[in-house]
């Protein structure tokens, strides 16, 4: 079954996805209090949505942080708040949950107990948690709140993701039937590591046409310009700096072979082959939204706005909306830290106007 959404468009706020300090080497981050100043900002800017991943660890208490602890969730009461206050729409979802996170293994995280896609126990504290958010927020109206369940599941089948999905879902929508939910398809590894870039599969169709679902994917192709020198998502020493459009290019010396989506050319075509499937998901009337789109700081700042320009022209052709990772930070369009842009001072953040008028226009 279908479901009419607005095309929203915003940013991701990160000051919840993880409880490490060691983030705070690359992102501005809060110790958990989500700045009421961004919402402000962000709907100044003339936006209307956050995504905001969350890190159950800040909300957990008993063994190993499983168990809801209510009395911290008033972390996310404000962010709810927030949004309601400034007519931005929330979006919350689980980075860190239950027998999963994706950057488990980076060095600025740090590992997850147990396996939510093969345990039964870490599967139940999934379905608890979302239940226990579900009764928190019934009382908030859908245009107003969404949830998203689990972000960047890697490589798992068909079979796995409605075990995993399906009973989250049953349980939200018993709770409150008219709460969006959004389910990100699978990150399918192009070559089994990150080096050979990710696919990127919707939802299976047992799940993506419930009532209410949204479709979520995120933009990062190809990997080695979004994450070009970027400390946690792979290597890209072996390659030139990339240039757009985007030929991947080896170092002169370099000995390392190009796999995966390295081996192909990268334009506006390539980017909307890259998503096609949602594209067609969209195209059919489904609900589709874009969690996460950015690229890191490292590359020069003409051949990021040429790719992004590219990737969000590719999603507004087909009225998909989009969340940029992130507001404030080295993806931002705030305080970036480029080495190339004039920024722009603006209540007290350095504003990359070129990227906020990319923004804007799609």
């Amino acid at each position: 079954m279908s479901v009419s959404i607005p095309r929203w468009r915003g940013f991701n706020l990160i000051d919840l996805f993880s409880t490490s300090a060691r983030w705070k080497d690359e992102f501005p981050m809060s110790d958990g209090l989500v700045p009421e100043e961004d919402f402000a900002l962000i709907r100044e800017l003339g936006f209307d949505f956050v995504r905001v991943p969350l890190s159950y660890l800040w909300f957990g208490k008993g063994a190993f942080g499983r168990e809801v602890d209510q009395e911290r969730l008033w972390l996310l009461d404000r962010v709810v708040e927030f949004g309601r206050q400034y007519g931005v729409h929330v979006m919350v979802g689980f980075h860190r949950a239950p027998g999963y996170c994706v950057t488990s293994s980076s060095y600025f995280d740090f590992p997850e107990r147990g396996d939510l896609f093969r345990s039964d126990e870490d599967l139940a504290d999934f379905v608890a948690w979302w239940r226990a958010l579900a009764e928190r927020y019934q009382h908030v109206p859908a245009q107003e709140l969404s949830f998203n369940l689990l972000n960047e599941p890697i490589d798992i089948d068909d079979a796995t993701f409605d075990r995993t999905f399906l009973p989250v879902i049953e349980a939200i929508h018993k709770i409150s039937p008219d709460r969006l939910i959004h389910v990100e398809g699978r990150f399918m590894l192009e070559d089994g590591t990150l080096d050979g870039g990710v696919r990127y599969e919707p939802p299976t169709k047992t799940v993506r046409t419930l009532p209410n679902i949204v479709s979520s994917v995120h933009m990062y192709s190809p990997l080695h310009l979004t994450h070009y020198d970027n400390p946690w998502a792979g290597s890209s020493a072996h390659l030139l700096p990339p240039q757009w459009p985007f030929t991947p290019t080896l170092r002169p010396g370099s000995t390392k072979p190009l796999v995966g989506e390295d081996t192909r050319v990268w334009d506006k075509a390539a980017l909307r082959d890259t998503v096609a499937q949602y594209l067609d998901l969209a195209d059919s009337g489904l609900a589709v939204h874009a969690g996460e789109i950015g690229a890191y700081t490292k590359i020069s700042h003409d051949t990021f706005l040429g790719w992004l320009a590219d990737a969000l022209e590719v999603f507004a052709e087909h009225g998909i909306g989009w969340a940029l990772w992130n507001f404030r930070g080295p993806f931002g369009v705030l305080d970036s830290r480029r080495a190339d842009v004039n920024y722009e001072q603006w209540k007290g953040h350095q504003l990359d106007r070129k990227m906020l008028e990319i923004l804007r226009a799609h």
